[in-house]
């Protein structure tokens, strides 16, 4: 549905003479991944207004972005599979989150979260099939994952420990970010030891 939205879109643009045709491919993923991310920020919005966190909603949204875009994970093998898993795991997060604030639950989050950050030091990032990376892109994109990683984790010791009412509102969205994330990895990194078996 998306990837036809943006071939729609590239081809107006083409009529048009606004762009060039040899690159159609760069433009229709370039507008793929605007769209997708547009329409699955609303969603988060959407979930976290009816869950009562839309502020956290969005934390977790630009947290989880970061690292998934440096850091990889597993891809659904279509796109009506990636609309699917993605929606239900950005709302299973934000229930997560719902959930840590209304219970007192920060300590078991706290530890899924350490061990999720310490999976995606050592997996990050994912060569896969559908992103393979050359040496210096491999290099590159670790490099940029560690410090996104160090930068959500920092917040999170932080949120952790201080007693702040605005700075506790941080530490939920960002554990489920990095969870997350590190189950991407971890699935994908099963993924691709599979298929390196099977071949």
């Amino acid at each position: 549905m998306i990837s036809s939205i943006a071939s729609k879109v590239v081809k107006k643009l083409i009529d048009n003479s606004a762009i060039d045709d040899t690159e159609q491919e760069l433009y229709v993923y370039g507008f793929f991944v605007l769209i997708s991310h547009t329409l699955y920020f609303i969603l988060t919005i959407i979930f976290g207004i009816l869950l009562d966190i839309v502020l956290e909603s969005v934390i977790f949204y630009v947290a989880f972005q970061f690292i998934r875009r440096f850091a990889g994970g597993i891809h659904a093998s279509n796109e009506l599979k990636c609309g699917i898993v993605t929606t239900s795991s950005i709302f299973l997060c934000l229930l997560c989150i719902k959930l840590c604030e209304t219970n007192d639950a920060q300590m078991p989050i706290l530890i899924l979260t350490t061990l999720a950050a310490i999976s995606i030091f050592i997996l990050c990032p994912l060569d896969t099939p559908e992103k393979p990376l050359s040496e210096k892109e491999f290099k590159y994109f670790r490099k940029i994952s560690w410090m996104i990683l160090s930068v959500i984790s920092f917040v999170v010791i932080i949120s952790y420990f201080v007693h702040l009412k605005w700075l506790q509102i941080f530490f939920a969205p960002c554990c489920l970010s990095l969870i997350l994330e590190s189950l991407l990895l971890i699935a994908g990194k099963a993924k691709k030891l599979t298929l390196n078996k099977s071949e």
